[in-house]
């Protein structure tokens, strides 16, 4: 349980470090699961891992960034009526871009260390 916990720490280190390039939780969770090793299973497990572990930092840089852009004039402004239901949305797509990709970012690494011969092993580039 600690190497995986390990694992996905490194892979949500990963996708913090790229968040500036789209869909870097892809990156972040076959990381992760390509350091473990094992089965579909336990990437999927993995890259899920990793992504609920970045989508807390990444969520403290979000909740700011909405409150100022509505503020601004963008989306729905705080005091809308619909404000709250603009919220769950906006966290709902939020977590799947997080934490649905970074599970499919684990099942890819699985794939990666299955069926080719790269070497994605952290502690060589990290």
């Amino acid at each position: 349980m600690r190497g995986s916990v390990t694992n996905a720490a490194i892979g949500a280190v990963v996708t913090i470090a790229l968040s500036f390039i789209p869909f870097s939780s892809i990156a972040g969770g076959a990381v992760a699961a390509a350091n473990h090793g094992g089965g579909y299973r336990a990437g999927l497990w993995l890259g899920t891992l990793a992504g609920v572990c970045a989508m807390v930092p990444l969520l403290a840089l979000f909740i700011p960034a909405l409150y100022i852009a509505g503020l601004l004039g963008f989306g729905i402004p705080p005091g809308a009526p619909g404000y709250d239901l603009f919220l769950a949305l906006v966290f709902a797509f939020f977590l799947l871009y997080t934490v649905g990709l970074s599970a499919l970012g684990g099942l890819g690494g699985v794939w990666i260390s299955v069926h080719t011969s790269w070497d994605l092993d952290a502690d060589r580039w990290l």
